[in-house]
């Protein structure tokens, strides 16, 4: 969190406001020393608030951007989670690009996002750890789709909140972030705002840096430590949200309502069946259904589009295309000899960042 504060009170825009939410407990043990950090910003800045998580017994990200969402009223928001940071020329570089705008359907502005990739390698006989960094560059396309084309892209390829400014308008007209949705929160808030007749602005440089981490909600680790009724919640989500936002869904099976996921889950034994990657081969469409849905599609686009272009908008929405298109563009690596189980644990509690 230190570093987060520091690199916002370090940018080279320097009329800003930050909302800093709050929602850890005040058992945490680390709680004393956070609040001594935040206090040394709050100190004769009056740029930085301090405002406590209103949902302390299980604040969800959601919830806390939407209360930060609240308390401002610029008209351009940005968000950025407490563990990840801006570079120093990020908000000066949004703020250029905002200032030469003349495409009045322009809703946001976005940056390419650094990020981290923590893992332990396990060789047997030793362990290593490694820490590389990489850039997505699955935006790379972006200014070359048409128009009609973007509901398509956000439906799989996820705009990082920490690279990301908004019309506080918009984001307002779509009541925020879905508080019931403990994932891709992001992904539904962008699509209602896309569907609603805007799009994006890329701008081709690195503005922040994301950190991947075994406390965040959304990682393997975690998940894999959820009782059945948290899983069962995350699956009916992503349900939620591909029944709203489905029809930009390619070349894959749809549930026709949440009763179909019901019965399925019951089918199962009662566990959920739906999580990404879990049963994502099992739900591939068939020669024969694949063409029916190449029909949707082109019903949805109002134009025939070639076998490639379906193919091509099939890995778009599925996700694979995202997957596909981390190519290193950028990758630095640093390894550690891990020879006891105290210097694994060490290992995945500390910050690094390459």
């Amino acid at each position: 969190m230190a570093e987060c504060l520091a690199s916002i009170k370090a940018q080279q825009f320097k009329k800003f406001k930050c909302y800093i939410v709050d929602g850890t407990p005040e058992d945490w043990e680390y709680y004393d020393e956070s609040m001594k950090t935040i206090n040394h910003y709050l100190k004769n800045d009056d740029r930085f608030e301090y405002h406590r998580h209103p949902n302390l017994d299980e604040p969800y990200v959601s919830e806390a951007q939407n209360y930060g969402l609240s308390l401002g009223s610029n008209p351009y928001v940005q968000f950025l989670g407490g563990d990840d940071f801006f570079y120093a020329h990020h908000l000066i570089s949004i703020r250029d690009a905002i200032r030469d705008e003349i495409n009045e359907n322009i809703g946001f502005w976005f940056c390419m996002v650094k990020a981290n990739d923590k893992k332990i390698i396990d060789f047997e006989d030793f362990k290593i750890g490694r820490v590389k960094t990489f850039l997505l560059n699955h935006y790379l396309v972006y200014p070359y789709l048409s128009t009609e084309m973007f509901p398509f892209f956000h439906y799989g390829n996820p705009i990082y909140m920490n690279g990301v400014v908004f019309q506080r308008k918009l984001v307002e007209n779509v009541e925020g972030f879905n508080v019931k949705y403990q994932i891709g929160e992001d992904v539904d808030m962008i699509m209602k705002i896309v569907r609603s007749g805007y799009h994006g602005r890329f701008l081709p440089y690195v503005g922040a840096y994301l950190r991947v981490h075994a406390d965040q909600s959304t990682n393997d680790v975690k998940m894999s430590k959820m009782s059945l009724e948290k899983r069962l919640t995350w699956d009916r989500n992503l349900v939620e949200k591909e029944l709203e936002h489905g029809a930009w869904k390619v070349g894959w099976k749809k549930y026709k309502d949440i009763e179909e996921w019901e019965q399925e889950v019951k089918d199962n034994g009662g566990n959920p069946t739906s999580r990404e990657g879990q049963i994502m081969s099992s739900r591939m469409l068939n020669k024969r259904e694949g063409k029916k849905n190449k029909k949707e599609v082109e019903e949805l686009l109002g134009k025939e589009i070639t076998p490639s272009e379906y193919e091509w908008l099939r890995g778009m929405t599925s996700g694979t295309y995202q997957d596909k298109t981390v190519h290193e563009l950028l990758n630095c690596e640093r390894m550690f000899l891990l020879k006891t189980k105290k210097e694994e644990d060490l290992f995945m509690e500390r910050d690094i960042v390459v």
